[in-house]
């Protein structure tokens, strides 16, 4: 196994500053992520830290196994360490880290590393797969995000494997990246160039108070409405917000579909779509933006 990539821990107060907050989270089911194998989680099944949805703390339920908790949490007394390999939705580049261990307060896991792997044919579990080193052992307080950045990254990854010293518990597992996508080789074949999947991206938004604009991106329909983008509403006549999307190829746009599915009393009164041809991530003030689909009446649901 190689060493790991340089690092550095972030404080949860600074993360909306830091590079990672517009980064996509790899390991979200929202994106199709899925669990492969745990050594154990008899207290919590290993599939929830991969909830899109913050950790919640719910200290009058009890099940079978004892208290309810939000998260991965293993027995306690191994001798070893416990693991969990994970097949994220999309292979990606990885920026870092959140190993979050909300509400986990002297049951969290006592430390964590990250291992990758690249088997874009494989399950994961395959004798031969060669583990990289990602992030080395590091410590995990208990009920906290846990933020780590790396340093630049170019290794593309199918599967991780988080690692958890000696067991216990972890509440949520992000992990922050881009997807690298494979496209079609044949460029005449009609794709949806804004999906997660293709390497489509959020990269400005006027506001998220209900939902992130990423949420626009992902597959399938919504689930309800916190699986959509939704701004604050606002008393101001005139007002309009927005949300600039990279996509993930340049492409001639034939077709957008705007969805607006749960959306019954709070769905936008019109949408206007644009679009520019830009080097930059965001683009500047210079940007030449031209208009796909003039202001358009939407409906309800």
């Amino acid at each position: 196994m190689t060493n790991g990539p340089a690092f550095k821990k972030i404080q949860a107060e600074d993360f909306p500053k830091s590079k990672l907050y517009k980064s996509i989270d790899l390991a979200s089911s929202g994106l199709g992520t899925a669990v492969v194998k745990v050594t154990d989680d008899f207290f919590a099944p290993a599939s929830m830290m991969l909830n899109p949805q913050p950790a919640i703390h719910c200290p009058d339920k009890f099940v079978e196994t004892g208290s309810w908790m939000d998260g991965w949490e293993s027995k306690r007394h191994n001798s070893s360490y416990d693991w969990c390999i994970i097949k994220l939705g999309f292979p990606g580049v990885i920026h870092g880290f959140d190993i979050d261990t909300s509400f986990f307060t002297g049951n969290q896991a006592s430390a964590a590393s990250v291992e990758g792997a690249y088997c874009p044919t494989g399950t994961g579990l395959e004798k031969d797969i060669e583990w990289i080193k990602v992030l080395p052992r590091v410590e995990l307080p208990p009920s906290c995000h846990n933020i780590f950045a790396l340093e630049e990254q170019t290794a593309v990854y199918t599967h991780i494997r988080l690692n958890n010293y000696p067991d216990g518990g972890i509440a949520r597992f992000r992990v922050y990246g881009d997807v690298q996508p494979i496209l079609p080789q044949d460029k005449n074949e009609i794709i949806d160039l804004a999906f997660v999947g293709h390497g489509g991206r959020s990269v400005q938004v006027s506001d998220e108070h209900y939902g992130p604009g990423d949420f626009l991106l992902l597959p399938g329909r919504g689930k309800n409405q916190a699986d959509g983008w939704q701004t604050a509403r606002s008393r101001v006549e005139g007002h309009s917000d927005f949300v600039v999307l990279r996509l993930g190829a340049a492409g001639h746009i034939l077709q957008a579909e705007v969805d607006t599915t749960d959306f019954k009393g709070n769905f936008p009164r019109q949408i206007k779509l644009e679009a520019t041809n830009s080097s930059f991530q965001v683009p500047d003030d210079n940007a030449e933006w031209f208009t796909l689909v003039e202001p358009s009446s939407t409906g309800p649901n």
